[in-house]
C-alpha cells in the first residue's frame, strides 16, 4: 500500500536543495543558537516560519523559563612549579570565581581512578580527558566524570580533549543549573602540555572564570500533520535546534532539524492518509539540559503519544542506527519495517540512553528511540567535530539530509496509517528498575537528576 507514497517521498527528497538551504539560513543568520539567547528564541520563530511554508496544519512555540548562561573570560594559569598560561575554554554553567589547587589527573576516568585517588582529589583541580575509559563496560558522560569529582570534594575540573586536532570541547557542566565548582575545558595538545609540566615538580593550578548565569525564557516550535479523522493518538518527532556558543552547532544538530523539517515537507502531501496526528518539535535547550524536550514532555505527558522519535544526530551520514530506549520487544517491529522499506542497512537495537532529547519521554514510560546516522571519520573523535569550534556549515554533505529524511517520512507514514501500533507505556518506575540494572541510577545521582519513579 505504501509504493506510491514511498516513491514521491523519496523523489521529492532526493531532487530536492530544501534542507541543506534551510541548514545554511539557519546557521549564518542565527548563528550557534545558544539556549537561552536571542538568537535561539529568533531561531524559533524561523522554524516555525519554515513548518507554515511546508504546508503544516498548524505551527506554533511553546515558551518555559530557564537557567541560562553567558560567556566572558576564563584563565588558566600555572603556579608552581613555574608560571605559566594556558588556553581553555569554560563548560556552560561554569560559575564565576577564582581558585588555585594542586592538579590531580584520572586519565580516562575509570570509576577506579576515582575510588583510588579519593584523599587526593579533596580540594584539588581534577582533570580527564573526554575518551571512554578503557576496560569499562559502558561509556560514561561528561557530566558523570564531573558529578563524582564535585563528589569527592574537588575544587576545580578540566575536561581534556582525549584526541589531538588542537580543540578543546564544550558542554554543559551541569543540568540546567549553575556548576557547584569551576568547569573549564582543554585540547588535546594543551593538557599533555599541563602533564609534561607537572613532572617538574608538584603542579598547582590557578583558574580564574568570569561568567554570567541568568534567569530567562526559551522556546520550543512545534508543528502539526493532523489525522483525517479525530484520533486522539498522536507521535512526536524531535530534533534540538539549539547549539553550542563556540560554533555554528551545524550537525549537532543543525542537521537534525533539516531532517526533521523536511520529513514534515515530504509527507504534507500526503497528510490525508494519516490515522494518528504527528508533531513535529524543535527542541530548545538540549545542550543546556534536556530542558526543552524535559519541559514538553511534562506538560503533554497526559496526550496520547503513541511514540516519540528523536533525531539528535541524523543528517550526519549513511551508517544509520535506531535506537530503542528500553523497548526491545519492539526491534523485530521495526527490523520488520526496515526490511520493508528495503533499508536494510539500518541497525535497530536497544540501549537506553540519559543524554538527549527522548529520555524525558523515555522516563515518563512512553515508547521512544533515537535515529542516528553516523559521521565520516575525520577528526579520529568518537563526536567528530561536535561540541567543538569546527562544527560547521562545510562539514554536511546534503545527501544524508536527504537520505534520512526520506527514512523518517517513511517510517512516519507507516506509524500513522497502521491501525495498531505494538506499543505499551510503562510506569516510570519500570524504567527507573531498567536504569538501575544498568547502572544509571547512580549515574543521575552524581548528575544531580532524580531517578524514574523516585
Amino acid at each position: 500500500m505504501y509504493e506510491k507514497m514511498d516513491r514521491e517521498i523519496l523523489a521529492d527528497l532526493y531532487l530536492s536543495r530544501n534542507g541543506m538551504d534551510f541548514l545554511s539560513e539557519l546557521v549564518e543568520s542565527y548563528g550557534a543558537r545558544f539556549g537561552g539567547s536571542e538568537e535561539e528564541r529568533a531561531a524559533a520563530n524561523f522554524l516555525v516560519e519554515q513548518f507554515e511554508q511546508a504546508g503544516a496544519d498548524a505551527a506554533w512555540t511553546e515558551a518555559f523559563p530557564c537557567t541560562s548562561w553567558k560567556r566572558k573570560s576564563t584563565t588558566l594559569v600555572a603556579t608552581e612549579p613555574e608560571s605559566k598560561a594556558f588556553d581553555c575554554i569554560a563548560l556552560p554553567y561554569c560559575p564565576p570565581g577564582q581558585i588555585e589547587a594542586p592538579l590531580v589527573f584520572l586519565g580516562d576516568g575509570h570509576p577506579q581512578a576515582y575510588e583510588e585517588n579519593l584523599e587526593e582529589m579533596q580540594d584539588a583541580i581534577v582533570m580527564v580527558t573526554t575518551a571512554t575509559p578503557k576496560f569499562y563496560h559502558r561509556t560514561m558522560h561528561r557530566g558523570e566524570k564531573l558529578g563524582r569529582a564535585i563528589e569527592a570534594g574537588a575544587a576545580g575540573f578540566i575536561w581534556m580533549r582525549g584526541e589531538p586536532g588542537g580543540l578543546p570541547e564544550t558542554g554543559s557542566a551541569r543540568f540546567g543549573r549553575a556548576c557547584e565548582i569551576p568547569a573549564i575545558s582543554v585540547s588535546y595538545e594543551v593538557g599533555h602540555e599541563i602533564l609534561r609540566l607537572s613532572k617538574n615538580g608538584e603542579l598547582r593550578l590557578k583558574i580564574e572564570s568570569d561568567n554570567e548565569i541568568f534567569e530567562t525564557e526559551s522556546l520550543n516550535a512545534v508543528a502539526e500533520l493532523r489525522a483525517s479523522d479525530d484520533n486522539p493518538e498522536h507521535i512526536v518527532v524531535g530534533a534540538h535546534y539549539d547549539g553550542h556558543d563556540i560554533s555554528q552547532s551545524a550537525a549537532d544538530d543543525g542537521a537534525g532539524t533539516a531532517v526533521l523539517l523536511e520529513a514534515l515537507r515530504a509527507l504534507a502531501p500526503h497528510k490525508h492518509n494519516l490515522k494518528r496526528t504527528i508533531r513535529f518539535v524543535g527542541f530548545a535547550q538540549e545542550e543546556m539540559g534536556l530542558m526543552g524536550a524535559e519541559d514538553y514532555a511534562g506538560k503533554h505527558v497526559d496526550d496520547e503519544i503513541r511514540f516519540m522519535l528523536n533525531l539528535d544526530g541524523a543528517g550526519r551520514g549513511e551508517k544509520v542506527s535506531f535506537v530503542l530506549q528500553g523497548w526491545p520487544e519492539t526491534m523485530e517491529y521495526f527490523r520488520d519495517m526496515a526490511r520493508e522499506m528495503f533499508e536494510t542497512d539500518i541497525s535497530v537495537g536497544d540501549s537506553p540512553s540519559l543524554y538527549s532529547d527522548m529520555y524525558p519521554f523515555s522516563a515518563r514510560g512512553i515508547p521512544s528511540a533515537t535515529l542516528r546516522s553516523t559521521p565520516p571519520a575525520t577528526s579520529g573523535a568518537p563526536r567528530g567535530y561536535g561540541h567543538t569550534y569546527w562544527d560547521s556549515l562545510d562539514k554536511i554533505n546534503p545527501r544524508y539530509i536527504q537520505g534520512d529524511a526520506a527514512r523518517v517520512a517513511r517510517m512516519l507514514l507507516r506509524l500513522c496509517t497502521q491501525e495498531s501500533l505494538p506499543f505499551t507505556y510503562k510506569e516510570p518506575a519500570e524504567i527507573g528498575a531498567l536504569l538501575t540494572e544498568m547502572g544509571f541510577d547512580k549515574v543521575l545521582r552524581y548528575e544531580g537528576r532524580p531517578v524514574p519513579g523516585e
